[in-house]
């Protein structure tokens, strides 16, 4: 197996993939240590030769190889593994630190405030949705997050035509630094949600010739995001210069910090030289195991514990207790306290959807904002809102609704340091000294899924 193996010290191995592959346009390694995204990218290393090194901590993997659009695997199977031995020990006690945002509401620009009936879009302009802030303001919440608010022709906006121009029917660069100003004389930080894993086809870069080194494009095809057509996949090793001015830009104008769309999929020393110009923090969208990019932002949407977290609350089969441990012992305690924890985004299904059941919703907002990490709340999950996938998790608010849940949101405090973890079959609980909050996925707390004592 073209797999060499180096230990690099207790906890970490590097590992080097190599094949006797040639490639035209691209050659990937793809797995859950990248949440299957195109990040590592393999090279020439000797005649004939193509490979990568990464480091990785102990685990079970699965991977494959993607070569000009085609899947590749040593086995003939799926996927082939790879298993380093190892045990991972949390530390104890794990310290907070002063977190970047204490708690943190998504708004969806779109349908947070829709005032059309017909069409794709159907949202309102960033005056009309600033009008709003002070609600958020009232649950507790001292920052919020925008979906993508640059020029596009899709209602998401995730695929931008122009960074440096928020989309008119927004309201443009005005509406935006009115909403601005509004937001942080209540109190709110901003945070751009900036797609910099692809750009749109309609980008002024793709299609022209003098800059198709932007993008992986060779014989008529091109990599993407997804494979949708229009989402093409930016090339870091020309365009970064260019989305480094992209970011400044925004920070300028006086926005608070930016969570960066399919982080997985962007390699992590592009998101490093990005991340050290700015002052402001940089959190990355990354599905599964977050290793590869600890170094290269400043924490993560934590979709590893998210997963695991549904399945325990749902009652199935979780590795909750293992992923905890996992990135206690993996992580520094800055990374972890600044990466997001939350019940649901605009890419899952809403989480009362999930659970149909309030008091485990309510267990489910208990842990986000008592364990090592940030709370975030998905717009209308304070109100009980429902939605399956994409695009039924879309749904516009529901100003009309209201739930015990916003005031159970306005009383949720964290607890600081975690001095413990302990985990049983249905049941987990953590804390310190001073306070221990447990978790169940049965009503075993007086009927209540939670309990701090």
């Amino acid at each position: 197996m073209p797999v060499f193996l180096q230990k690099k010290d207790r906890e970490t191995y590097v590992v080097t993939f190599m094949l006797n592959k040639r490639f035209v346009r691209s050659a990937y390694l793809l797995g859950n240590f990248n949440a299957f995204q195109k990040s590592v990218e393999l090279e020439y290393c000797s005649k004939g030769s193509i490979c990568t090194t990464i480091v990785l901590p102990p685990g079970r993997y699965s991977y494959y190889y993607e070569i000009d659009g085609e899947k590749y695997t040593e086995s003939g199977k799926d996927f082939d593994s790879l298993y380093l031995k190892g045990d991972l020990v949390p530390k104890f006690p794990f310290k907070a630190v002063e977190r970047r945002f204490s708690s943190i509401y998504q708004i969806f620009v779109d349908r947070f405030l829709c005032v059309r009936k017909e069409g794709d879009r159907l949202g309102g302009n960033l005056y009309e949705i600033s009008e709003k802030l002070r609600y958020i303001r009232s649950l507790g919440f001292d920052a919020v997050y925008l979906t993508p608010i640059f020029r596009s022709d899709t209602y998401h906006r995730y695929d931008v035509k122009d960074y440096f121009n928020v989309d008119d029917d927004l309201g443009g660069n005005v509406a935006f630094k009115h909403f601005l100003k509004v937001a942080h004389e209540l109190g709110l930080k901003v945070i751009l949600d900036i797609p910099l894993h692809h750009t749109s086809d309609k980008f002024w870069a793709f299609g022209d010739k003098m800059f198709s080194n932007w993008y992986y494009i060779k014989g008529g095809d091109y990599d993407k995001f997804d494979n949708v057509k229009s989402m093409p996949k930016i090339n870091y090793r020309y365009a970064l210069e260019y989305f480094k001015r992209v970011l400044l830009f925004w920070q300028n104008f006086g926005i608070d910090g930016f969570r960066i769309d399919v982080a997985s999929g962007i390699n992590p020393m592009y998101l490093w030289e990005m991340k050290k110009l700015l002052n402001i923090p940089m959190i990355g969208e990354v599905w599964g195991m977050p290793y590869l990019w600890r170094d290269s932002v400043d924490g993560v949407m934590n979709y590893e514990v998210y997963e695991e977290l549904v399945k325990f609350l749902k009652g199935e089969e979780s590795n909750l207790c293992q992923v905890l441990r996992s990135q206690l012992a993996l992580y520094t305690f800055d990374f972890l306290w600044n990466s997001w924890l939350f019940l649901g985004t605009h890419d899952t299904a809403r989480i009362f959807t999930l659970l149909n059941d309030l008091e485990k919703v309510k267990a489910g907002l208990v842990f986000i904002y008592t364990w090592a990490g940030t709370p975030m709340v998905y717009y209308g999950d304070e109100i009980a809102m429902e939605g399956g996938n994409d695009p039924d998790n879309r749904r516009c608010m529901e100003w009309s609704k209201s739930s015990e849940l916003q005031e159970f949101i306005r009383r949720l405090r964290g607890i600081g340091q975690i001095s413990f973890l302990k985990c049983g079959k249905n049941t987990i609980s953590y804390g310190n000294e001073g306070i221990k909050v447990e978790i169940s996925n049965k009503p075993v707390f007086d009927g209540k899924y939670y309990r701090l004592v």
